[in-house]
């Protein structure tokens, strides 16, 4: 078993940091939540990262690597996917709809649309957040269970600042496991970043199809 690595101070930082921004400023504009949730993330993890470089003194690494392979794309795929449709049973047998499905889709697909909900949660949110909770979180309390769990916590926590809701939290916490487990398993990031990627788009792409299909109709 590898022991938790160093960067528990970072990672706690990071994440009450996040949490206090995005608490104090209700009603901000999408963009600016982004980036009071990634900046204090990506500041924990590069002071980590830089303070942590050189390996422990029991050979194990700080921090879960930043790679990816073909094998990370096609199993973090399946993973994301799988995840997408475990939550919409979740979703559709406690509360009878898809939870925001339907709310992100607009008509006029301006710039700041594209930004803010493509480019953002399907691109930039999974990298950011897979090098925060499962690169520095999860090894700082632990590459087992207990980080994973652990993380996870973390994970859904931090998505639950903005408003509380039971379905949001239950969903949070299993894909926060999930992702936990392809890091430790893998050693590397590569396939929950893809996972997180292709869950957060197959919302977007959901949304997108149902609004249109009620727009035509």
């Amino acid at each position: 078993m590898i022991p938790p690595a160093r960067g528990r101070l970072e990672a706690a930082a990071g994440a009450i940091v996040a949490v206090l921004l995005i608490a104090l400023t209700p009603g901000i504009p999408t963009w600016a939540g982004y980036l009071f949730l990634w900046v204090p993330l990506i500041a924990a993890v590069v002071v980590a990262a830089r303070r942590r470089s050189a390996r422990n003194s029991d050979g194990s690494t700080s921090l879960i690597c930043f790679g990816i392979t073909w094998m990370d794309v096609l199993v973090g795929a399946f993973v994301g996917l799988l995840l997408r449709t475990v939550i919409i049973v979740i979703e559709l047998f406690r509360v009878g709809y898809v939870t925001s499905s339907s709310s992100m889709f607009r008509v006029d697909h301006d710039l700041l649309w594209f930004a803010t909900a493509i480019i953002a949660p399907v691109l930039c949110a999974p990298i950011v957040e897979e090098l925060f909770f499962r690169g520095l979180v999860l090894p700082a309390i632990g590459r087992n269970w207990i980080g994973i769990v652990g993380s996870a916590v973390i994970f859904s926590t931090v998505h639950l600042v903005t408003g509380f809701h039971p379905i949001t939290a239950v969903s949070t916490f299993i894909v926060g496991i999930a992702f936990g487990i392809l890091a430790v398993r893998t050693g590397r990031l590569g396939a929950s970043i893809t996972a997180h990627m292709v869950y957060n788009g197959s919302l977007i792409a959901m949304s997108e199809l149902g609004g249109m299909a009620a727009f035509s109709g």
